[in-house]
């Protein structure tokens, strides 16, 4: 990882996307390896990948989280104008969700790992995170409600803790075999009940006080990666606005019906450039449109979120083109595919070879299987 400076003169504000201050973040150029084939199986790759972005993060000396990303990715022609970098932390964000978090999806609890907090990953996620809030990238609204209430307040309220809380799987079953024991099987959890820090008797009159301290237990160890998780989360101030305004900023990183996508608002920031009403071209094209509405969002803009940022949000829009010529251009061709300019988040589609709606879905899946790469500048 790599730091280019401008002076302050050269660099424009951007408004913080909770509290719309503006700030002026630094230049921060990022190399990565070339991108893997998400339509191909190469998870093993795209581990290794995210591993080594890590600790390329952590790597930095003498450049600043807070800096401006300016993503590369080796063997690609792309310019990152801020698609590469809004494709980069939500491929990284979802990463971090999937490495670092368990539990059902949208409650997320942070995962036991003491090698982990070991090797400072945990504040290095809190610190992607926030450069994922202030510079365009997802929010990360998969946070349980009792883990975002500690990254606001660094308390524990036991009040809201129950069987939800607890996500380690062991822990979990243990749970469940204390709630479904007799007599002379809970005798035989004795030793897994004893080193959750139960201290009474293990029999069934005590159950619920058993279940109650392994949920206890579960919570309380996942301390010091919260605290992690906090220190990561100052940058920005971000942590101190999370404390002053919980309420506030809990779209960002718990999911409700607050912080679902807005098709609505989706739908309209979508611009297509339609032929003169009432003509076939007219037609084909609303039918065009009727099939895009809810496919490949994030292969068109390089992102799979609407806009955080007030600024980009203004601007979000989606232009799509018709090509109803494209034998004019290619001469005879069997096939061609859409064409995709996520920075400019732009989509030619050849209408001839996209009716009905099976040969739409099987074009427009091959071109997003074989286009990952940014081909065209």
């Amino acid at each position: 990882m790599e730091e280019c400076l401008s002076s302050e003169e050269d660099i424009e504000k951007v408004p913080c996307p909770i509290c719309f201050e503006s700030f002026t973040p630094r230049d921060q150029h990022v190399r990565l390896d070339e991108k893997t084939d998400m339509g191909h199986n190469n998870g093993k790759a795209m581990e290794r990948q995210f591993e080594r972005g890590l600790l390329q993060w952590q790597r930095q000396k003498g450049s600043s989280p807070t800096a401006t990303l300016n993503v590369t990715f080796f063997g690609e022609a792309g310019v990152d104008t801020g698609a590469l970098r809004k494709e980069f932390l939500t491929e990284v964000v979802a990463g971090i969700e999937g490495r670092f978090f368990e539990g059902p999806q949208q409650q997320r609890i942070p995962r036991y790992s003491l090698n982990d907090l070991d090797s400072d990953l945990y504040r290095t996620v809190g610190e992607i995170l926030a450069v994922s809030l202030a510079q365009g990238g997802p929010a990360p609204a998969f946070f349980s409600p009792w883990t975002y209430s500690y990254l606001c307040s660094g308390r524990i309220n036991q009040k809201v803790l129950n069987s939800d809380s607890v996500a380690d799987v062991q822990l979990r079953e243990l749970i469940d075999q204390v709630e479904s024991a007799t007599e002379h099987s809970i005798i035989g959890l004795s030793d897994e009940i004893l080193n959750c820090g139960y201290t009474g008797n293990v029999s069934i009159p005590n159950k619920d006080t058993i279940v109650r301290a392994i949920i206890l237990h579960a919570v309380l160890r996942l301390q010091p990666m919260l605290e992690q998780l906090r220190e990561g989360l100052q940058l920005y101030g971000l942590l101190s606005l999370m404390s002053q305004y919980p309420d506030i900023c809990q779209p960002l990183f718990v999911s409700g019906e607050d912080v679902k996508v807005n098709a609505e608002f989706v739908m309209t920031s979508i611009l297509p450039q339609l032929s003169d009403t009432g003509t076939t071209r007219h037609q084909v094209e609303l039918e065009m449109m009727n099939f895009i509405q809810d496919s490949y969002m994030k292969w068109i803009t390089g992102q799979g979120h609407v806009p955080l940022l007030p600024s980009e949000k203004k601007d979000f829009a989606v232009v799509i083109q018709f090509n109803h010529d494209c034998s004019a251009d290619f001469g005879p061709h069997s096939v061609c595919y859409p064409v995709v300019t996520a920075c400019a988040k732009t989509i030619t589609l050849p209408v001839r070879h996209m009716r009905p709606y099976e040969k739409f879905k099987n074009i427009l899946t091959e071109a997003f299987q074989l286009g990952q790469e940014f081909s065209n500048v």
